[in-house]
């Protein structure tokens, strides 16, 4: 993942890369980070940027401009704005922002904005499931469950039931964005389906999952961080 910062300002600049270098080690993140010191230098550049924070008051071309030329080539990057004033947060909707920091820009809103960003693109981003050719693309949020079933996996979402040959520890690295949890050998489950902890996981949607006796505690740890992080 490539998380570009462009602000004119060298040494916001410099304290943002090391705030995100700082993430990096703290997480053991592959993330690459990239500078940037104008509008017209991102977008001369040829990287796939996954986040962008982008300061709106920049000589020349400012973040605002810059950012609707991305989204004339990009709809997908993740843009934060970082500005002095609140008064342009009005026009970001324009160019979908996903967030606005502002100046000067304190470490902790900082880090919890990138990890929000980080784990949006994950929560967003697809899984290919099938068998023998039979192939789907399927939103990692809409995934109730993933079950280990005599040497393939069953994949039930929202909008059907898919078999994979893809294994649980497979399953579990791909499941890796702070929503899913294992919670049985033979079950990972997405904590945002769960209605119920008890001897079993009761679902949203009526059925029942199988729950490792020593996995509880951790599960139930799990699940009130995951309420907390959902709840902003």
């Amino acid at each position: 993942m490539l998380i570009g910062i462009c602000d004119d300002e060298v040494v916001i600049r410099k304290e943002l890369i090391k705030l995100c270098e700082k993430y990096k080690e703290i997480n053991f993140s592959d993330i690459e980070i990239i500078g940037f010191s104008s509008g017209d230098a991102l977008l001369e550049s040829k990287e796939t940027i996954d986040i962008l924070f982008l300061d709106i008051q920049m000589k020349g071309l400012d973040g605002m401009q810059t950012a609707e030329k991305i989204r004339e080539y990009d709809d997908g990057m993740t843009i934060i704005f970082l500005t002095g004033y609140t008064g342009y947060m009005q026009a970001g909707y324009r160019v979908r922002a996903f967030r606005y920091l502002l100046k000067p820009v304190k470490e902790k809103e900082f880090m919890d904005t990138l990890i929000e960003a980080i784990q949006d693109i994950k929560k967003n981003s697809k899984a290919i499931v099938g068998m023998e050719g039979d192939i789907h693309f399927i939103k990692l949020k809409d995934i109730i469950y993933v079950e280990y079933v005599d040497r393939y996996t069953v994949v039930r979402t929202r909008r059907g039931t898919y078999e994979s040959q893809t294994s649980m520890n497979e399953w579990e690295s791909i499941l890796d964005n702070g929503d899913f949890f294992r919670v049985h050998k033979a079950y990972i489950v997405n904590m945002a389906y769960i209605d119920d902890i008890d001897k079993e996981i009761l679902l949203d949607n009526g059925e029942k999952v199988e729950l490792s006796i020593r996995m509880a505690g951790k599960l139930k740890k799990a699940c009130r961080v995951f309420r907390r992080r959902s709840a902003k």
